[in-house]
């Protein structure tokens, strides 16, 4: 979450100063704002929904999550964090807010590949390895059924 507060900050203080506007009306940065904050609250409530409390708050490093929205993407609460850092970016007409956005989508991107990838591997070997080669890091594929 902390990725949406920075780009709420910086889509404000991009507005306040004129700095790099978006030429959206604003029928449409509304209409595609809500829809990726509904698609974004979603996959998060999806998220912390098919995973015990113990491992969102990082307690159960045991347990490696398949079902539910775990079964079309690894990264489900990840993903629900860049959905809505673009839906303010774009409620907010922001091209500023766009550009954190995107490096956001990069930092995410680079942490879940080089460490948190790494690490799952190490963890639970093959059955990560089977898992990971099934369902995609961010963008979903059609359902792993392997529990």
């Amino acid at each position: 979450m902390p990725w949406v507060i920075a780009v709420i900050i910086v889509s404000v203080h991009a507005n306040r100063t004129g700095t790099l506007p978006l030429p959206l009306a604003d029928w449409q940065s509304y209409s595609l704002s809500a829809l990726l904050a509904v698609l974004g609250i979603l996959i998060l409530v999806l998220g912390i929904k098919a995973c015990p409390m113990r491992v969102v708050m990082g307690f159960g490093s045991s347990v490696l999550v398949k079902r539910g929205i775990y079964s079309y993407t690894r990264n489900p609460i990840c993903l629900s964090c860049i959905l809505l850092s673009f839906s303010a970016a774009i409620g907010f007409k922001s091209g500023s807010g766009l550009a954190v956005a995107a490096l956001c989508l990069l930092v995410a991107y680079l942490r879940a590949l080089l460490w948190e990838e790494r690490e799952l591997e190490r963890r639970f070997g093959s059955e990560y390895s089977e898992y990971k080669h099934k369902v995609g890091m961010f963008i979903p594929k059609p359902p792993y059924t392997g529990n």
